[in-house]
């Protein structure tokens, strides 16, 4: 009788493993302590559902929920949301989170509200040759027969040994983010600023492993003379301060570092001041840093701590400290508490101060209206009050500082420009696409903004190629009369190798209309215009890296110089100056009014 009891129990215990059930409990802390709100969950198997939410309850400040899978599932999505009325509840602001049910019920997911999930790296698995190569097609098929500006920098001889190498990468084992990097080498050798394998767009996987580990430096810095000087310090030590040149990290001098990451940064053409400044570390929590990225992937952290070997600017003392790593995050609160003036949001990245009778500095270092962590300031309502400011306050001499500028939103450049004076000047230009029928091959792969792919199949002026490329005259652009009131004073633009895509457009309409005095340094883009008509989202299948990249470029009719809009006044910022606590672009436009001002 005993035996048959034992038999029974375990054909139940089998019967429960065959039918794959499954328990899973949920927490998440982190809830805003004034919230009245309800805590829910939903998701993409039943029981959770995406159109309606399982309440959380609130135990010693953790809302939790213990739910029962009827299956296994490899991988479960879902997020928490705060509501009053489940019909419209707030969404965390944040990827899908996910778990992997088993038969185990002791499965917990531990989360932290809008906080994105991070992932063990060390439990991923190796990518084989096989899916790997299989990624590798892809890639070249986006190379060779869609990306405009394949050979715009580059010889077929160039392209062939670059897909060579990669494809000599890829056929051996590899982790993610050593995948990353081949396929980062692969893209910075195009000369592209709108080309990368994706800083923004990736799965929760591969950010896990670029942005959420703990392996960022804790100080900001810039290159000067190939010198990496402080700017911010975010570390308990206090010898990092503003100035202090890094000339070793863990024994590995940062000149070497440098050069060894820019290979893997891209920009347009030969403008390396472009790469330079991508690989410094501004620590912005609402931007990516090439450094932050690719540094841990090159030169791997196994600890919590770095060497550094330092010289003090004042003393010219060297030291040799250790220091805590941190993440983008906690990096981003030191340094915001630490620094009154360091920017939390994209929206502080905008500001108009009065900086003498009849000079007025208006600071718009981001056009970033779209996209991760947009700005949320009212950048119409926002000029037109400055500009009803400076004309109620006799501004004369308008100073414009673009300087951190990556670009953006073309419809923010064109609200400031339709507030200055300018000359009619015309500058023709011309898209360019090397297809008429987007491959198939690629289309299950491809995301984008809107849901019209116009892209998949062209009308270009003429139905037959010339030099390679089908023509479309959409792109020529000419100036338009503005309805506002223009200011009529003296304006001057401040530029640096940080302005790419709309933010170079930007330097060069000032600086083609004479519109006013530019000032700084050169800028990123390319005189020969950039890739940037149509940007797509290729997410490889194998590896799940996402690739940006162009499907029409922008060129200009008549050949240009290989470079970006040159200053009409250069300013060479020095390491003095950060220490100092110096603007010397600031400083140097203040001289040219007050000589102006003489005459």
């Amino acid at each position: 009788m005993k035996k048959l009891i034992i038999n029974i129990l375990i054909l139940i215990f089998l019967t429960i493993e065959i039918s794959g059930q499954s328990i899973a409990t949920f927490t998440v802390t982190g809830i805003p302590a004034d919230s009245l709100e309800n805590i829910g969950i939903r998701g993409s198997v039943a029981p959770l559902d995406w159109g309606k939410s399982i309440p959380l309850k609130k135990v010693n400040g953790v809302y939790s929920v213990t739910i029962d899978f009827s299956e296994v599932y490899d991988e479960v999505e879902f997020k928490f949301v705060r509501y009053t009325d489940d019909r419209n509840p707030s969404w965390e602001n944040i990827q899908n989170r996910s778990i992997s049910l088993s038969t185990n019920s002791d499965i917990v997911s531990t989360n932290t509200w809008n906080k994105e999930q991070i992932i063990d790296i060390s439990k991923l698995k190796r990518l084989s040759p096989q899916q790997l190569l299989a990624d590798f097609e892809l890639i070249k098929t986006m190379v060779l027969d869609v990306h405009p500006g394949t050979y715009r920098y580059n010889t077929e001889k160039q392209i062939s040994q670059a897909l060579e190498e990669l494809k000599s990468k890829f056929s051996q084992p590899l982790s993610t983010g050593e995948a990353y990097l081949a396929i980062s080498k692969l893209t910075a050798q195009l000369k592209c600023d709108h080309t990368k394998a994706g800083f923004n767009n990736q799965n929760k996987v591969i950010n896990s492993i670029i942005h959420y580990q703990k392996d960022k430096v804790p100080f900001t810095f810039r290159w000067i003379d190939n010198q990496m000087i402080v700017t911010h310090n975010a570390s308990e030590n206090k010898q990092l301060r503003k100035g202090t040149a890094i000339k070793c990290i863990n024994g590995h001098p940062v000149e070497k570092i440098k050069k060894e990451i820019l290979l893997y940064v891209g920009a347009d053409g030969a403008t390396d001041g472009n790469r330079s400044y991508k690989t410094e570390v501004n620590g912005y929590d609402f931007r990516y840093n090439a450094f932050d990225i690719f540094f841990p992937l090159l030169y791997p952290l196994n600890q919590n701590t770095i060497h550094l070997e330092i010289q003090d600017y004042f003393t010219k003392e060297i030291s040799d400290i250790k220091v805590a790593l941190l993440t983008r995050e906690e990096r981003a609160k030191i340094l915001s508490e630490r620094y009154p003036d360091f920017p939390n949001s994209r929206d502080d990245l905008w500001k108009f101060e009065i900086l003498k009778d009849s000079i007025g500095l208006l600071t718009i270092n981001s056009f970033g209206l779209n996209g991760w962590k947009a700005m949320t300031l009212d950048y119409k309502q926002f000029l037109a009050e400055t500009f009803a400011k400076i004309k109620t306050k006799s501004i004369h001499h308008l100073i414009i500082d673009i300087r951190e500028n990556t670009g953006g939103a073309d419809e923010m450049s064109i609200a400031l420009f339709s507030y200055l004076p300018t000359n009619p000047t015309y500058f023709k230009r011309e898209g360019r696409t090397r297809y008429l029928t987007f491959p198939e091959t690629l289309k299950p792969y491809i995301q984008t903004w809107g849901d019209n792919p116009w892209y998949f199949n062209l009308n270009p002026e003429k139905k037959e190629p010339s030099n390679g490329y089908y023509l479309f005259k959409e792109n020529i652009e000419s100036t338009k009369k503005s309805k506002n009131e223009i200011f009529n004073g003296q304006v001057y633009l401040l530029i640096s190798a940080a302005n790419t895509s709309l933010s170079f457009y930007t330097a060069y309409r000032f600086a083609l209309q004479q519109t006013g005095t530019t000032i700084g340094q050169e800028t990123g883009g390319n005189l020969n215009d950039i890739n940037g008509g149509q940007i797509l989202f290729l997410e490889l299948p194998n590896s799940t890296i996402e690739i940006d990249f162009p499907v029409m470029g922008n060129f200009t009719i008549d050949p240009q110089p290989d470079t970006g809009v040159k200053p009409n006044v250069e300013v060479k910022v020095q390491r003095s100056h950060i220490a100092n606590k110096k603007d010397p672009e600031i400083e140097t436009v203040l001289k040219i009014i007050n000589k102006y001002g003489t005459q």
